[in-house]
């Protein structure tokens, strides 16, 4: 879960539960990431060019990270103890490869959820060749990541000092 141009990227995350995940931060500046989240409660202070120890996520949940200095910096990390999952592309389109023949509980979540959860969206019969099933997430509005903040004078003023007194 990188930290790029004061956002999170990738936007969600979904890991196996058991799954160490890595913090790099891409931007040239500090960041604090953090989570309150019951599944897994941290807090990394990451500088650029400085790895951090991957954090293991052992329980499975949401887990929302923020970061301390950039309010409006939000990622997830959906943590599953289900084996098959996926993550869909900027259409809303979702493959799972090799999954075999069976019958499957679907169960769809996003950022819009109401209060986050997770909706159970029916089921899918997959018999021995691989079909193409669409399931419809219902009462979510597209998220988009929240776009930084235009500078304030007082931002400009700090940066500019701080550049100054670096000299």
């Amino acid at each position: 879960m990188d930290q790029r141009n004061k956002q999170f990227q990738p936007h969600v995350l979904a890991v196996r539960t058991g799954t160490s995940v890595s913090f790099p931060n891409s931007d040239d500046i500090r960041h604090q990431v953090y989570s309150f989240s019951p599944a897994k409660r941290f807090e990394l202070r990451l500088y650029q060019g400085t790895p951090s120890e991957p954090v293991l996520f052992d329980k499975p949940g949401l887990v929302v990270l923020g970061c301390n200095i950039h309010d409006w910096m939000l990622g997830y990390i959906y943590v599953t103890d289900d084996p098959w999952f996926a993550v869909s592309d900027e259409h809303g389109r979702a493959a799972i490869a090799d999954l075999p023949a069976g019958r499957y509980a679907v169960t769809l979540w996003h950022p819009g959820s109401p209060q986050l959860l997770p909706q159970a969206a029916g089921e899918l019969q997959l018999e021995a060749q691989a079909p193409s099933q669409r399931f419809v997430l219902a009462g979510s509005a597209p998220v988009e990541p929240p776009a930084s903040p235009a500078p304030s004078a007082f931002g400009e003023a700090f940066r500019k000092a701080a550049e100054d007194a670096a000299q």
